[in-house]
């Protein structure tokens, strides 16, 4: 009977856990997006935690637990011309993001993952910005809970992709998600496949390091109880 009770919870938890990430996301996006101030997450206070933005202009991948690939930093991979940066990031908004950097890869999807460890937790936050990839391609974007596995948000879009290569920023378009259980990492996708550029990644969590146990944390805590319980009896 005991072990029964002990299989029985073990499965219940699980299948809570996998479904407790999707249950409370919120997918953001493909919205427009010209400047830093056009993201989603800029009306989120992180001041009891962290936020960063990776916008490549140092021509590096080097903020603190963001690791990508594939692919690289355009300017490395091409050098000083055709980057598809987000248009801001020149100084101006000018229609016009071959001044600035960003990330290219061939395709067709490119991946963004998250340290915990060095950044204390996971992101609760976490989106990029497409700049650039072949006309009329469909995009997709996808979350992943804490397993690295498991999506909690995966939605796309199309439309918006133009057969501009040189640096428009019309297009540009802003994929994001937030989870309360935490994300690992972020993909987008071209469906059709080809190059893709992308810019402004950009993750955080507003809570501080004391976090309140998920759902599927305290249903684990409840059926233990139980099962203590259940133990007990039988000892009698």
């Amino acid at each position: 009977m005991r072990t029964l009770l002990l299989r029985i919870g073990l499965a219940l938890c699980a299948t809570l856990w996998l479904g407790a990430g999707s249950a409370f996301a919120t997918p953001f996006g493909p919205t427009p997006y010209l400047q830093a101030s056009d993201s989603p997450f800029a009306a989120v206070n992180f001041a009891g935690g962290y936020f960063y933005l990776e916008n490549f202009e140092d021509h590096l991948l080097n903020t603190p637990g963001l690791s990508g690939g594939p692919g690289g930093v355009t300017s490395v991979i091409f050098g000083s011309s055709l980057h598809d940066s987000v248009d801001a990031d020149d100084g101006a908004i000018d229609g016009s993001g071959l001044a600035g950097d960003d990330w290219w890869d061939g395709g067709p999807t490119v991946s963004f993952s998250f340290n915990g460890g060095i950044l204390g937790s996971l992101p609760t936050y976490a989106g990029l910005v497409w700049t650039d990839g072949p006309a009329g391609t469909p995009v997709t974007f996808v979350a992943f809970a804490p397993d690295g596995v498991t999506p909690v948000c995966s939605f796309g879009g199309s439309g918006f992709a133009d057969s501009n290569f040189s640096g428009g920023t019309a297009e540009d378009r802003f994929f994001g998600c937030s989870d309360p259980g935490g994300i690992s990492r972020i993909t987008v996708t071209n469906t059709f496949g080809g190059g893709i550029e992308i810019d402004h990644v950009q993750y955080g969590n507003p809570r501080s390091q004391v976090v309140t146990p998920e759902p599927a944390t305290l249903t684990l805590v409840g059926l233990g109880g139980l099962l203590l319980r259940a133990r007990r009896r039988q000892q009698l």
